[in-house]
């Protein structure tokens, strides 16, 4: 009976069965099945790898509409901040510095970046106290040219920022395109100032549209 059984097993194993479902239809132990399977490989039939990809395909569809769904309403809601309620003057001046100054190409980054210690200093007061940012999601990114003292430089923005160097990225150099002739030199480079946040990149886009209908 059980040379049957095994028989039968290494079968539907061959057809891509999964243990659960050879046990469904044979009834025997998960014990059974891992002594007389181990050295039979797990092949998923053909079928079976169209039924995941299509699975896999309305998952992500499903998920992308979650999406469109969650952005619209952060981005209306945030609009609405700025046409119907008094404008913080906090809450205008970092939209618009994000507007002139923010990156717009990945909408899981908040990323604004200058030299200016001062900017900075603004941007992250913004980012504190307007978007409620915590400590702990703020980074800095620096890119210097190659004569530059890297430690100085991470040191000074550090103490600018009030980041500890632990939250600030791999520092880059900078590679001039006027053969090493520079005559702006920039003495502690570029800083960035990144928070990983989605929401937050679709709440500023918000502002930053009802900001625009405004004033229109």
């Amino acid at each position: 009976m059980k040379i049957v059984e095994r028989q039968k097993a290494i079968e539907l194993r061959e057809k891509g069965l999964t243990y659960s479902e050879i046990r469904q239809r044979l009834d025997i132990s998960r014990g059974s099945l891992s002594l007389w399977l181990h050295d039979i490989p797990f092949v998923l039939s053909e079928r079976r790898r169209n039924r995941r990809r299509l699975a896999s395909f309305r998952n992500s569809q499903v998920l992308h509409k979650r999406k469109i769904q969650r952005v619209s309403q952060i981005m209306r809601a945030a609009k609405e901040e700025m046409l119907n309620t008094k404008l913080d003057e906090l809450k205008l001046l970092g939209a618009m510095a994000y507007w002139t100054e923010g990156s717009k190409t990945r909408d899981s980054l908040v990323k604004i970046t200058n030299s200016n210690p001062d900017f900075i200093k603004f941007v992250l007061k913004w980012l504190r106290e307007i978007c409620g940012v915590s400590e702990k999601k703020l980074r800095v990114h620096l890119r210097i040219h190659g004569d530059l003292n890297k430690k100085e430089a991470e040191q000074y923005w550090s103490k600018i920022t009030g980041i500890p160097l632990n939250r600030f990225y791999k520092t880059t150099y900078k590679i001039s395109a006027s053969n090493g002739k520079r005559y702006n030199k920039l003495k502690y480079g570029i800083a960035s100032i990144i928070v990983c946040d989605t929401n937050l990149f679709y709440r500023i886009m918000g502002w930053i549209e009802g900001m625009v209908e405004r004033i229109k």
